[in-house]
Parts: structure tokens; C-alpha cells; sequence
């Protein structure tokens, strides 16, 4: 009787596909730098949420160039992120809204 000695390996994950390993975004400075003395909760500074404000405006200008260029999957994609991010950040402002009364 004859034993194949080789070991079978795992598989590894599809390129693009999430490994696990968490990715980080940077943009320039961890968002949630900023702690108070009076909390441990991490908050963004001013100045970051104005990056982050910055930056989508820009992409919005990037999407309009592809749109221009004829090129409607990239436009379209990032009409519907930029889309996703006011319509999540409309809803946290209800939330808060709520919270106040």
C-alpha cells in the first residue's frame, strides 16, 4: 500500500476577496484620533471632517469628468457611493434630531 506523502493545502483566498485582515483607511490621520479627558470615545476633528468633505467634493468632480468622458460605470459608481454617504449621513442627523427632544 502506498501513502502519497504530499499535504494538501488550504486554498488561498480569490485576489480582491477580504482575507480577514482589516484595512485601514487613511486619509492623512486616523479619523478617530481624538480623545477627550472626559471621555475615552474617539472623536474627528474639525479639520478631518473638513478633509473628508474636501475629498468627496473632489470625487464627485472626478465622476463628472468620466460621465463627460463617456464612461458611465465609473461615473454612475461613484454617483451612487457619493449618494449612499449623504443618505447615511441625512439619517445620523434625523437620530440625533430625535435625541434633542
Amino acid at each position: 500500500m502506498i501513502i502519497d506523502a504530499q499535504k494538501t493545502k488550504k486554498p488561498g483566498a480569490p485576489p480582491g476577496r477580504p482575507t480577514g485582515q482589516r484595512r485601514y483607511v487613511d486619509l492623512n490621520n486616523d479619523l478617530f484620533a481624538v480623545r477627550t479627558q472626559e471621555s475615552s470615545i474617539q472623536w474627528p476633528t474639525e479639520q478631518q471632517i473638513q478633509g473628508v468633505s474636501d475629498r468627496l467634493a473632489r470625487v464627485v468632480k472626478v465622476g463628472i469628468r468620466f460621465e463627460a468622458d463617456g464612461d458611465y460605470f465609473k461615473s454612475g459608481d461613484l454617483a451612487y457611493q457619493i449618494q449612499e454617504v449623504i443618505r447615511t449621513t441625512a439619517e445620523l442627523l434625523k437620530r440625533c434630531e430625535r435625541g434633542k427632544g
